[in-house]
């Protein structure tokens, strides 16, 4: 018979805090924007008798990131010095938080696609400082110090995840829930959010935990998912045939898919912590705490919640319109332009997603204003255009910069409500379509809409979309009862 395994997962997410200056100087944290190597002072370098100065803002930061993952924190805390030798870490220690970090005790709640909920904790979050960026160019290797002593959080998950979809839902909802804070950008893509896997495996009902391998250089959600399914996969393959896992960090190799070794695991007493005798301890009162609870922005489902009650819309589309906060943002400023929030929801989850995924792009980087998207919904609530038209005029906006009236009234595209007009169109429809009409008459209740329908459409057709449609329902119904 078969051993059934489990996984038992934790991970380690390392934010960067957009603070504009560095942890310990006043050093810009603008890394990626500026030549190499020309962000960088005495302090943030590591230079003998340079001495760190706690930045105020990573502090209110990093407390705000804590709030919104539930987390406890703690009114006193102390910085460490975590010794270690890497090319790219020009003091070779890192001023990070050992024994007493500034945040415990937190949780992270999630969905599954099966609809089922689970809580994963989070044991506690610390602040530290970022290491250099060595770039690697043949046989040659080149450190850019800018990026040594940016402020970061990390962010240590409990062992409580058992799969790489729990996985994916925990990274998501943390990102959801820190960009909401506006202390970070948490995006993978700019270096601001890294996560690295702790994964073992056990037998199902065992309580011990089985030997842990820690993978990194996981550049994106998915790959964090897919290196955690495959070294689920190895350790199972490797103890069945009679090995051992041993305890070691493994690299995501993403062309091959799959994990290699990168070094043996360190232990805490590796590092060989000690107190940074430079840095006081963090003392947090309860008034600055209060004062930054009360900075706190709406979170997600404050968000939600609100677009329900105060728009009007479904809890589905205001979870969509909220997915993101910019996302939010742009939905709040298109429908108090609008007018018609429910409809405006509408055209934003159809018209600008699909543009959004098939250009794969975010809604930052979206060609149309959300004060547009507010016009061509409230056109449509004037009469102007007809929902066909605005199809086209969306079409037309996302590579025409004018005021939607502008495009509308230059471009003739708006909509025909001259009812003597509509009229002769109806009577040239009827006259050419005799079939329609005795069909119509001859129906029962149940049919007729469905021929009404047929010639609504040959109307629109006549009128090239123009046609205002109430007005041409209204006529055929007058004209199809006489």
């Amino acid at each position: 018979m078969a051993r059934e395994w489990e996984a038992v997962i934790g991970l380690e997410v390392h934010c960067q805090l957009k603070t504009g200056t560095k942890v310990w100087c006043g050093c810009s944290a603008d890394y990626d924007n500026s030549d190499p190597n020309t962000h960088t002072c005495p302090i943030c370098l590591g230079h003998p008798g340079a001495l760190p100065k706690l930045n105020k803002k990573v502090v209110e930061y990093a407390i705000k990131a804590g709030l919104a993952l539930n987390c406890k924190i703690n009114k006193e805390s102390k910085f460490d010095r975590k010794n270690y030798f890497y090319p790219d870490t020009p003091k070779n220690y890192q001023i990070t938080q050992f024994d007493m970090p500034y945040a415990e005790y937190g949780h992270i709640d999630i969905k599954l696609n099966s609809g089922r909920e689970k809580k994963i904790g989070v044991t506690r979050i610390h602040i530290e400082e970022d290491a250099g960026k060595s770039v690697h160019a043949g046989e040659e290797s080149f450190i850019n110090f800018n990026r040594a002593s940016i402020p970061l959080i990390e962010i240590v998950s409990e062992p409580d995840i058992s799969s790489s979809e729990e996985a994916y839902e925990y990274l998501n909802t943390l990102k959801t829930a820190i960009k909401y804070t506006g202390v970070s950008d948490v995006s993978m893509e700019l270096g601001s959010l890294r996560c690295d896997a702790n994964v073992s495996v056990r037998l199902k009902g065992e309580k011990t935990f089985g030997t842990r391998t820690e993978t990194k250089n996981l550049n994106s959600f998915k790959a964090v998912a897919k290196a955690i399914d495959y070294e689920i996969a190895r350790q199972i393959e490797l103890i069945e045939a009679g090995g051992k896992v041993v305890q070691e960090t493994r690299l995501w190799d993403e062309e091959a898919g799959v994990t290699r070794t990168m070094r043996s695991k360190e232990e805490a007493m590796d590092y060989r912590y000690f107190p940074e005798p430079d840095l006081v301890k963090l003392v947090i009162s309860d008034e600055q705490l209060e004062g930054i609870r009360a900075e706190m922005p709406e979170s997600k489902v404050e968000k939600i919640d609100r677009f329900i009650k105060e728009y009007s819309i479904p809890e589905y589309d205001a979870t969509v319109l909220c997915s993101e906060v910019e996302l939010a943002d742009y939905f709040e400023v298109a429908a108090k332009g609008s007018g018609n929030s429910k409809m405006t929801a509408n055209w934003i989850m159809t018209e600008v997603l699909r543009v959004l995924k098939d250009e794969q792009k975010g809604i930052e980087e979206f060609s149309i204003s959300p004060e547009h998207i507010g016009k061509i919904v409230k056109l449509i609530e004037q009469g102007v255009i007809s929902s066909k038209i605005a199809k086209d005029l969306f079409e037309k906006k996302l590579k025409d910069d004018r005021d939607p009236e502008e495009i509308v009234k230059e471009d003739g595209m708006s909509q025909v409500a001259d009812t003597g007009v509509i009229e002769n169109m109806v009577s040239e429809v009827l006259e050419k379509n005799p079939k329609l009409v005795e069909d119509y008459r001859n129906a029962d209740d149940g049919r007729k809409p469905r021929v009404m329908k047929g010639l609504m459409g040959q109307v629109m057709k006549l009128s090239k979309g123009k046609a205002n449609p109430q007005l041409v329902t209204d006529i055929l119904i007058k004209k199809l009862s006489n």
